[in-house]
């Protein structure tokens, strides 16, 4: 049976560009319980300040800390009152998105990436 959502839930497949959907998206949800992969997708929501609520699959291998950058739930019950917190709580959303994007420019712009690894090599060369 078929229930009416009590908010708009939209799925897609392929879009050209993300832009419109981050734009209106209240919160970014990756239920990952099997895969692999760089998960370049939730550093895009964090970066554009949406709210992220993945499974602890979803966030792996990323440096966020949970319950400050984004939500983590695992089993199907949790994720959904996850979602809901988010759905209901302006200020938790705000505070998820800032914390958020303030990671991800932190530890994953390309500018902090190539000093760091220009840093790197540069050690290195010293080594030899």
């Amino acid at each position: 049976t078929l229930r009416q959502a009590p908010v708009r839930v939209e799925a897609t497949g392929f879009v050209e560009r993300t832009d419109p959907y981050f734009a209106r998206a209240r919160v970014m949800v990756v239920p990952l319980r099997i895969g692999g992969g760089t998960r370049l997708k939730i550093l895009e929501a964090l970066a554009r300040g949406v709210p992220v609520v993945s499974t602890t699959l979803g966030a792996e291998g990323l440096d966020l800390e949970p319950g400050r950058d984004l939500l983590i739930a695992d089993e199907p019950a949790a994720l959904a009152g996850a979602i809901g917190r988010l759905l209901d709580d302006d200020a938790l959303c705000r505070d998820l998105a800032r914390n958020g994007r303030e990671t991800v420019e932190k530890r994953y712009d390309w500018a902090g990436i190539g000093d760091r690894m220009a840093a790197s090599l540069a050690r290195v060369a010293e080594a030899r």
